[in-house]
């Protein structure tokens, strides 16, 4: 029986802190929790008084370490992968772009070969795969190639659903467009998870789509409608409606430039802490230094110009995605939002794990779950990560 120990660290748990704690691994799992210096097992590790949490997991990426899985090439799946698993992130939804369907199929063939590949155990768990388009409002298309921007059809929808080859996990639609809705009815009980964005719908549209079944918001305050003024009335838009509805669940970029301390503070006010998910939405200059680099594939990508902690468009005035990393957007929570450390891990582990079905074995620090951790100091910096009980960084 593999084991070991990680022993005198402060766990971060579901309600708090357990501090002057243990973990014992065996397995691949969280076997017993106890008091630091109780545990034994054939290895010890010491966690110097350390925190420790859940794997961290990130629902919204779409490259890092100079790679974007959009590249449709193993070799950079596994590059992005590997630069997010280095901040923490122990289960990743590659994203894509709007791009054609040929495009798209061969994207989705390079990271089902990684996740199925004889090294995939050593590398952070791929749930699904999340799509960003191509049913996206082109009045809204943010950072996304407008020449790839679709409105649904039932022939447009299956034929990506037949590439995706049962691997579409999320899927970010434009809630207002015609058959959206009915999209979204019908594919739903396929265990698909559809989140509005890129949008700009009324209140109106935007609640119907709710009640229709989209569960999620897509990178809220980021490429979505809000107030507007007809006639001198007010119409609030898809964000109202996301932050107002208690089942609608926010992804919510926390770098500390999509959105300011204030909104954060706004959205953890409405949402609550289980409500919302951290997502890094990044792109390839993710773990890079600053320079030049495209968003989306090297075929076909935008380009992008990073600096100053941000992916900005050329025309300095969108951003881009970003280049976030998991431990980031939990440091950013915690200092600059306020938010007490494990409600900001709970929104980097245990909602997205609740999110996509899978609260019973990851998210959270229990026994039976998967040993998906990750050691850091009180400033967040990553010490070590371990992935189904195996240490890989």
């Amino acid at each position: 029986m593999n084991s070991f120990v990680i022993d005198n660290v402060d766990l971060v748990l579901e309600d708090g802190i357990r501090e002057r704690a243990a973990v014992l691994v065996e397995d691949g799992a969280i076997a017993s929790i106890g008091d630091a210096g109780s545990l034994k097992a054939d290895e010890t590790v010491d966690g110097e008084g350390l925190y420790l949490s859940p794997g961290f997991i990130d629902l919204h990426v779409h490259g890092g370490g100079g790679a974007d899985f959009m590249d449709a090439d193993p070799a950079a799946c596994r590059t992005a992968i590997r630069a997010h698993m280095e901040h923490g992130t122990t289960t990743i939804v590659p994203t894509t772009l709007c791009a054609e369907d040929g495009e798209l199929a061969r994207v989705f063939e390079a990271i089902i070969a990684v996740k199925y590949s004889d090294d995939a155990k050593g590398l952070p768990h791929i749930p699904g795969l999340h799509l960003e388009g191509p049913f996206v409002n082109p009045a809204e298309a943010g950072a996304q190639d407008p020449e790839y921007i679709k409105t649904p059809s039932r022939e447009a929808w299956e034929k990506i659903i037949r590439a995706a080859r049962g691997e579409l996990l999320i899927w970010t639609v434009a809630p207002e467009l015609e058959d959206a809705d009915r999209m979204c009815r019908e594919l739903r009980d396929d265990g698909i998870i559809f989140s509005a964005g890129h949008s700009r719908a009324t209140y109106d549209e935007a609640v119907r789509a709710y009640d229709s079944g989209f569960t999620m918001a897509t990178h809220v305050y980021s490429s979505m409608s809000t107030i507007v003024r007809i006639r001198g009335e007010r119409v609030p838009g898809l964000l109202e409606a996301s932050l107002l509805r208690d089942d609608v669940t926010c992804e919510v970029i926390a770098d500390g430039r999509h959105l300011p301390e204030p909104l954060l503070r706004t959205i953890v006010r409405m949402k609550g802490t289980d409500k919302i998910v951290l997502v890094t939405d990044a792109m390839r200059g993710a773990g890079m230094p600053d320079g030049e680099y495209l968003l989306g594939s090297y075929k076909r990508g935008q380009r992008v110009l990073v600096f100053d902690g941000i992916a900005h468009m050329p025309d300095g005035i969108s951003f881009a995605g970003s280049v976030a990393t998991a431990d980031r957007l939990v440091r950013v929570m915690t200092k600059v939002a306020g938010v007490p450390l494990p409600d900001a891990v709970k929104m980097m582990t245990k909602n997205p794990a609740r999110e996509i079905g899978l609260s019973d074995r990851r998210g959270v620090i229990k026994e039976g779950y998967e040993a998906d951790l990750v050691l850091f100091d009180g400033d967040i910096n990553i010490r070590s990560v371990f992935i189904g009980g195996e240490r890989t960084v």
